[in-house]
């Protein structure tokens, strides 16, 4: 069996498992808002909910879809190396968005105070409060487990012989 192939599901299954821990967070923090906001009969949201829960979505459907079918079809373009570097390259870009517009709405909404302040008079607040850096950890590991991924599709790529083009193989495929 090829060892690339294996990393490959195992990495796409975990990037899944992770974006659902970033959407249950962002959901989470979206209810305490929810809640927060009733209180005084306003309404709205954070930015950075809103985008976690989207990118986390956009994350697990594909690599669903990349997933199957790679499994059930040979030689699809979304198994081709270079559709996969470009793929993965632009959501370790969106998981980085995530973690850093957390992290920057974090310290702008809660002006650096510490999340127990909250717990008086707004345990609300004091959820949303511990929520952020857990997104934002979780969506900067998401972004760092698909870097990696990319940089070993390019490494694959670059060290590939045979009368194939590199580019348009799968790692299903790779070295038959």
């Amino acid at each position: 069996m090829n060892l690339l192939w294996l990393y490959r599901v195992f990495t796409l299954v975990l990037v899944c498992i992770v974006s659902l821990v970033v959407i249950a967070l962002c959901a989470h923090t979206s209810t305490n808002l929810d809640k927060l906001l009733s209180a005084f009969e306003l309404s709205g949201s954070f930015p950075y909910t809103s985008l976690g829960i989207a990118v986390g979505a956009i994350t697990i459907v594909s690599n669903a879809l990349l997933i199957f079918l790679d499994f059930f079809f040979d030689n699809i373009f979304t198994s081709f190396i270079i559709f996969e570097i470009s793929w993965s390259s632009i959501l370790w870009i969106l998981w980085i968005s995530v973690g850093a517009t957390t992290l920057s709405e974090g310290k702008t909404i809660f002006k650096g105070e510490s999340c127990s302040d909250f717990d008086v008079i707004l345990p609300s607040a004091k959820n949303i409060c511990d929520d952020i850096h857990p997104i934002a950890i979780v969506g900067f590991v998401n972004a760092a487990l698909l870097f990696l991924y990319t940089a070993v599709l390019l490494f694959a790529a670059f060290t590939s012989s045979g009368s194939s083009s590199p580019w348009t193989t799968s790692l299903k495929n790779r070295g038959k």
